[in-house]
């Protein structure tokens, strides 16, 4: 029996999952960021038992991750006419045109030195769908395209500039993440055009549409994604409005068109929240019920109250004082039972169902004698309670967080009403335009505190439920779910368990950095306002800027000092009884001295670019933000609190989907634009060049976990072209129809800085400005993808030499046979390990078909034919996890077996993979058995579980149910 992949269950490791966590520790712990229970105070190396269940991670059939399908891109820029060359060469060198390889139409057009037109007194909307309508070469729109094109949102700033998204829709139904966005300044200046929008889609519409009508119902696409994630759905009542469902739990499902390289679906786009952390948004294929696109949408982390500023025992806001919730119209004037107000709505969710119970809701503070609630202390809970640090229960006594419950509750609610107030006055101007928590939008906080604290055996937390806090963030519209934990787990010693027994409603930096989430994937969307912060480059930015907005306010409010002393500001203060959180202070400068500006190697000094992937260890979003978040303190004091967090926040909005730290740089290069005409670009230049994110720092796409870095400013004077060829480094013959592109520029995508090699292997990449550009990137199908530096000069011609790929899909490789279930239909068959992509992969089953959780492994295996027979260099194998498995899934152990007729087979190499070798290419060189060879099987022997046979099957590692790897190259001659 099979199953298929959307039957995949829930297994993600929370303190794996970057997706899932938004407060995930980066210090604290061998393994902090996995496990918060470690010992120690390093940054995190290694995966350990961690504290909850890993979970799903993100998985979009369109681009399946950050690191899209080349091959599509070279093909798409070697469409581009004469005149769409022509279009981006007049944008000079700081123009961008970046276009979408599924779609072939802009994914970005704009530029870092200007405006892509002059003053205009013509609406915003006018001049955007004008300008696109002018430029046909570039935008490929047809009258006919044009006329799908539905205004959704048109809002404007606070620097008066009009952010424009346009949905398309055929047939009244609407195209999943597609369509136009643009921004238009004050004075009707344009400053980009995005969106990716799908040409030909009426035609394709028609056609998809008599082809094959929906299998799949509303219910049905709302139980396979509920199954997809390993959840139960709940019993609810539908109700349907035209072809739209609602469910009385809050779940939905309505009908999209999904677009793909390969074609137009029809799908349903459901949101579902089947219990505690499992809160997802998915597109189900209508005629498969396959997984199209999965979204994790959690990140993680009369009225007079007692509620304190900070954090108890704080220097500062750290003790209670008097606040009105009605006075402040947090709460009407005639709430009396429930927190119930006009953008929160707390309780406390001690059985983690997300609905507020009985006895788990909190009374309206006040009486006629006085305020509520007083805080009770703890502090015999822990040798790290003091004065200082206030411990609020005890987890040798797990009911004892019922003492504080009323304060709790409160105090999160305080805070929560408190800091969306704060970021909806300008600078920040989050308002319900922009897509702010409000209840008359019919989207205010659920906030649950103390979530989950009566879910372990012995009436406590239980290990999903304890050292952490998150956030989930559908789009506009729909209440978003914030989770406060308890902190320090029950039965841990102070050793096992460093932090400060305590909840995370009574620390605002926890609190205040979770709801910034929401303001970060409300303002960094797609046209039909999806979250676009999907690779590590994104989702490191994603909980830089919550670090960010949290320490602006305390800082703003004197609550935290920050002098010109460095290594003063530290994230999570509390919890961490006053020692790092992070692995270093977020006001750290470049060079700067201080203990808490030390990193992990020693050495002395904030960080830069380069560290991106090192700061915990490995590459993770909450380590790897460190150095975004530092960055944006540097522009915090060189412009002054006020100036700096308008064009970061603005730049939010002008960014371009999934981007890279370079990309946000170059979006906060054109908010300055806006705001000063771009008075302050050369100061911004600077800045980030300081930090190792200069003109010519390169990544290869968003994710890119290894960025190179560089210290310079943009070059001026006169630009140069890059020619050059593209030859097989076996035989010397040319390769047609590779891609080339300058990393860091084109990030993947055709279009500006990159060409696709003609038939005689040449290629020329115009306008580009002189200088080392340290990733150059080479992209071929039946080829592997190479990255090397080039310096530009007048006249260069860099010559480039990949080799054969004998297992590409693209270059004649196929699968012969696999065991094991097949989740073809989900995109992460076995095909998906010879595609030449390190976004696709291939998953499978750690034990049974039906993936039930084991700790005996039932090895799992490929047979790659090939298209001749090949004498056998080496092997390259990336056995990372995919399909949104978390990493314990990646393969551990392996064997590469080969054979000449696929019928007799011997061992050509053998050995085990561990976390450091995820996410990229890893060599193997056969040990025999490599010559006349034309079959190659792969065998995943174990997943990357820690202690294996201890840990599973009841232990809270993914690996325990699914192993995946993601590619094996084949290289060699004929």
């Amino acid at each position: 029996m099979t199953t298929s992949r959307r039957g995949r269950g829930l297994l993600a490791v929370s303190a794996v999952s970057a997706a899932a966590i938004a407060l995930a520790m980066t210090a604290g712990g061998a393994d902090a960021a996995q496990n918060s229970g470690a010992e120690g105070k390093k940054p995190a190396q290694a995966e350990k038992q961690a504290a909850g269940k890993e979970r799903k991670g993100n998985f979009d059939a369109r681009t399946p991750n950050a690191k899209t399908t080349y091959a599509r891109a070279a093909q798409v820029e070697g469409k581009e006419t004469a005149a769409a060359k022509k279009f981006s060469e007049s944008l000079g060198a700081q123009g961008v045109v970046s276009v979408d390889p599924n779609t072939g139409t802009p994914a970005q057009v704009t530029k870092l030195n200007g405006f892509l037109t002059g003053k205009s007194g013509k609406k915003a909307t006018d001049i955007a769908l004008g300008y696109v309508k002018a430029h046909p070469e570039v935008f490929k729109l047809s009258d006919a395209d044009l006329g799908t094109l539905q205004l959704r949102k048109d809002y404007v700033d606070d620097l008066g500039t009009h952010h424009i998204f346009w949905t398309q829709v055929v047939d009244g139904v609407e195209v999943f993440g597609n369509g136009l966005k643009a921004n238009v300044t004050k004075n009707g200046q344009l400053i980009s055009v995005m969106g990716s929008p799908v040409s030909g889609l009426t035609t394709a519409a028609q056609t998809r549409s008599a082809a094959a009508a929906p299998k799949v119902t509303a219910a049905g696409a709302r139980s396979a994604a509920i199954q997809d994630v390993g959840g139960t759905a709940k019993t609810a009542t539908a109700k349907t409005a035209g072809a739209d469902t609602t469910w009385s739990n809050g779940d939905t499902a309505k009908p999209v068109w999904f677009h793909t390289a390969d074609g137009l679906r029809k799908g349903w786009m459901t949101y579902t929240n089947s219990g505690g952390k499992n809160i997802y948004s998915h597109v189900v294929d209508a005629q498969t019920g396959a997984t199209l696109y999965r979204k994790d949408l959690v990140s993680e982390g009369n009225g007079d109250a007692l509620v304190q500023d900070y954090y108890p025992g704080a220097p500062v806001g750290g003790t209670q004082r008097v606040e009105n919730l009605i006075y402040n119209k947090w709460l009407p004037k005639n709430a009396k039972t429930l927190l119930d107000g006009t953008s929160v709505a707390a309780w406390a969710d001690v059985n983690d169902d997300n609905q507020p119970n009985a006895g788990e809701t909190v009374k309206v503070p006040g009486t006629k004698t006085g305020a509520e609630y007083k805080l009770t202390t703890f502090q015999n809970a822990s040798s790290f309670c003091s004065a200082s640090f206030i411990c609020t229960w005890d987890p040798a006594k797990p009911d004892s967080w019922k003492v504080n419950m009323n304060q709790d509750v409160t105090n999160a609610f305080y805070l929560a009403s408190n800091f969306h107030d704060w970021l909806a006055k300008p600078p920040i101007s989050f308002t319900p335009a922009a897509g702010s928590f409000d209840a008359a939008g019919g989207d205010p906080v659920h906030l649950n505190a103390l979530d989950g604290a009566a879910t372990g055996a012995d009436g406590g937390p239980d290990a999903n439920h304890i050292d952490n806090a998150n956030m989930s963030t559908p789009p506009d519209g729909t209440s978003p779910t914030m989770q406060m934990y308890l902190w320090h787990s029950p039965g841990a010693t102070d050793a096992q368990d460093p932090w400060v027994p305590s909840s995370g409603a009574n620390d605002a930096s926890i609190l205040y950095h979770e709801y910034t989430h929401g303001l970060s994937n409300r303002l960094v969307v797609d046209a039909t306002g999806n979250s676009t912060l999907n690779s590590i480059q994104a989702g490191s930015m994603g909980e830089a800027w919550s670090d960010f907005y949290a320490m602006d306010y305390l800082v703003s409010h004197g609550l935290e000092k920050d002098t010109t002393k460095p290594g003063e500001v530290l994230e999570g203060r509390y919890v961490a009884h006053g020692d790092l959180f992070r692995t270093q202070a977020i006001d750290c400068r470049v060079h700067a001295v201080s203990p808490n500006c030390i990193q992990p190697d020693g050495s002395k000094g904030g960080y830069t670019y380069a560290d991106f992937p090192t700061i915990g260890g490995s590459p993770e979003v909450h380590a790897s933000g460190e150095v975004w978040a530092q960055t944006l303190w540097d522009l915090r004091e060189r412009f002054g609190r006020a100036y700096a967090m308008s064009i970061i926040t603005r730049a939010m909005e002008l960014s371009p989907a999934d981007p890279t730290m370079l990309d946000m740089r170059n979006a906060i290069v054109q908010a300055d634009l806006v705001q000063s005409g771009g008075k302050n670009a050369d100061t911004i230049w600077t800045v980030f060049a300081n930090r190792g994110m200069g003109w010519y720092a390169g990544v290869v796409d968003g994710g890119d976990a290894y960025p190179a870095e560089d210290f310079h400013k943009p070059p001026t004077g006169a630009t140069t072209t890059l020619s050059g060829t593209v030859k097989d480094k076996d035989t010397g013959a040319p390769v047609a129809g590779a891609l080339v592109y300058i990393g860091g520029h084109s990030s993947g995508y055709a279009g500006d800085y990159a060409a696709a090699t003609d038939a005689q292997g040449n290629y020329s990449i115009t306008g580009v400005a002189p200088g080392t550009y340290p990733k150059v990137v080479v992209s071929a199908p039946g080829y592997e993808l190479i990255v090397q530096s080039v310096k530009v000069t007048p006249g260069v011609k860099a010559a480039f030499t990949p080799r054969r790929n004998w297992a590409a899909s693209s270059g004649g490789g196929t699968i012969a046979g696999f065991n094991g279930p097949d989740f073809s239909s989900s995109g992460c068959g076995p095909t998906g390990a010879i595609d030449n992509a390190q976004g696709t992969g291939w998953g499978s089953t750690t034990g049974d078909d039906n993936g039930t959780a084991t700790n005996t492994m039932i090895a799992k295996h490929i047979d790659i034919k090939l298209p001749a027979k090949v004498n056998i260099s080496d092997f390259n194998v990336d056995p990372s996890n995919t399909c949104g498995d978390p990493g314990s899934s990646s393969t551990g152990q392996y064997k590469i077996e080969t054979s000449a007729d696929g019928t007799t087979w011997a061992t050509a190499a053998q050995g085990t993979f561990d976390a450091t070798n995820r996410g990229k290419y890893n060599l193997v060189a056969p040990t025999g058995n490599a010559t006349g060879v034309q079959y190659v099987r792969f065998w995943m022997l174990s997943p990357q579980v820690p202690d294996f046979q201890n840990n599973c099957p009841n232990g809270a590692f993914g690996g325990c149910k699914f192993t995946d790897m993601t590619e094996i190259q084949v290289f060699g001659t004929k």
